[in-house]
């Protein structure tokens, strides 16, 4: 596992590198825009819990224009996703591979980098990962809530016998619940 540091959300194409940095960059400026409408600035600590505890340094240097940013669902859900994306080699020592399909109750499957020694071109989806994101926490939507309903979402493919990860991000605090189910 690599130690707490920065987490610089434009450089999210060196973490996923399997995506393309135009989709990266739609990613990184939606995650952005739901840090700054929680009245966050680069430099801002997200903790993250679940498997291990860690505090990470957002940063990020772009100006986004937010015209194009307005249905907070959206902007939260892909937020969480670029944070998600950030950690999965963080925490893991695997990083995401490419999308699942609607349905198996799970976003992303993850595997090896090629240059990993566990690495086979022939079977590289070796976990899979769920993600959500919260604007705000309430009492009747929680982080630990949000995790329970995502660990139980994971049993639809439980019978491939493959590691599934939860990631839950709220955005207010910011914080993120990051673990193997």
């Amino acid at each position: 596992m690599k130690m707490e540091g920065n987490l610089e959300i434009e450089h999210l194409a060196k973490f996923v590198q399997k995506f393309s940095e135009t989709q990266c960059d739609f990613l990184c400026e939606n995650c952005i825009v739901a840090l700054e409408s929680n009245s966050h600035s680069t430099g801002c600590k997200i903790e993250v819990t679940g498997d291990s505890s860690k505090s990470f340094t957002l940063i990020w240097k772009k100006k986004v224009n937010k015209t194009g940013y307005k249905e907070q669902k959206k902007f939260i859900e892909h937020g969480a996703e670029t944070i998600a994306f950030m950690l999965t080699p963080q925490l893991t020592e695997f990083s995401v591979i490419e999308e699942a399909t609607i349905g198996t109750g799970f976003d992303y499957w993850l595997g090896y980098d090629e240059s990993h020694e566990n690495y086979n071109p022939k079977n590289f989806m070796q976990a899979r990962l769920e993600i959500s994101g919260i604007n705000s926490e309430t009492s009747i939507n929680t982080v630990e809530k949000r995790v329970k309903e995502k660990k139980k979402q994971t049993n639809k493919t439980a019978h491939l016998k493959l590691p599934a990860y939860v990631s839950v991000t709220e955005f207010a605090s910011p914080k993120t619940y990051f673990g193997k189910k």
